[in-house]
Formats: structure tokens, sequence, C-alpha cells
């Protein structure tokens, strides 16, 4: 029940500020984005990482020039299970917009529905499923930025027949964004 407590506590807080990101001075400065970024939905790209499964960048180190966070969606059908895995570089955020599931961290399984939030620690083994009928959208996001590249190495542009990527591929490509499976 602690740990339940802490999540939930950790995630609310990490989750309440998606809406004032903001980048952070750093060593980078030359290199990083200091203006507003305003995006429209069209605008923004998608790629399919798995069948039916489109995940859209909204912010994007490599398209905006944003190092601390990203953010991006992902629409889940049914019985979509996204399989376990953890970052060993980067901490993820989750906001769910609709549908329901199953968030599992570590050996905790917790249940979400439109409006529940999520922190995840890098290093940390995690699963997303649709447990629900109807689709699962969701933000989620990396800090700091970088990850999102593997969506891109790995997936098919949404304007083009999805083709998975062979498996030595993908696991070399996972390797080198530091995603490890279970």
């Amino acid at each position: 029940m602690k740990n339940r407590r802490n999540f939930l506590k950790t995630s609310a807080l990490s989750i309440s500020a998606i809406p004032f990101i903001s980048v952070q001075q750093s060593s980078f400065n030359n290199l990083i984005n200091e203006t507003a970024i305003i995006k429209q939905p069209e605008e923004c790209e998608t790629f399919y990482v798995r069948e039916n499964t489109p995940i859209t960048f909204h912010l994007s180190k490599t398209t905006d020039n944003i190092f601390s966070v990203s953010l991006l969606t992902e629409e889940l059908i049914p019985g979509s299970i996204i399989p376990v895995h953890k970052h060993l570089n980067e901490d993820e955020y989750f906001f769910f917009l609709s549908g329901s599931g199953e968030i599992t961290v570590d050996d905790t399984t917790f249940k979400f529905k439109p409006g529940t939030t999520g922190f995840v620690p890098k290093n940390t083994w995690h699963t997303i499923k649709n447990s629900g009928n109807e689709k699962v959208v969701f933000c989620f996001g990396y800090s700091p930025a970088g990850f999102e590249g593997f969506f891109r190495e790995v997936g098919t542009p949404k304007d083009q027949e999805f083709k998975p990527k062979p498996k030595d591929e993908f696991d070399k490509i996972a390797k080198k964004y530091g995603m490890v499976f279970k």
C-alpha cells in the first residue's frame, strides 16, 4: 500500500507540471531552443512502431531542439500490450486521456482510466495493457528528451505501409537507446 501511495503521489506531482514544461538552462545553451513552441496537430510526425499503434511526436529533441523533455501520444487498440521494458537513461511519464487498462511497474499493477497520471523512473520495469473494450489514448514523454528517436528509427511513417524491423535490427536500435526488454 505504501508503494502505491508513493507511486500515486510522485505521479500526480510529476505530471501536474506538464502544462508548464520549460527548457532549462544548461551547458548546451547554444543548442537549446529558448523560444516557445506551439504546434498544430498536422505539424506533428506520426510513426507506427507496432501495427495499429500510432505514436505522434508533439515535442521532440530532434525536430524542436528541446533537450529537457519530450511529449508524445500513443493509441492502443483493445487487447494491445506494450512489452515489459525499462529505460536505462530516461524517466518516463504518462497522462491517460481515454480508455482503460493496466500499467504494471515492477511487480505492482495499477488500473488506469482517463485522467490517470504516472511517473516511472529510469531503470524501472513497466508495461501498459489496454484491458478495456475501447481505444486507449495517452500522452507520454521522457526526461531528458531523446528516447523518442527510438520510435523514429524502428517505426514506419504514417503515410507508408507498416513494416516491422527485423528482430536483430530492432534489438540493435533498442540497445543504442538504452531500452531493455524482459
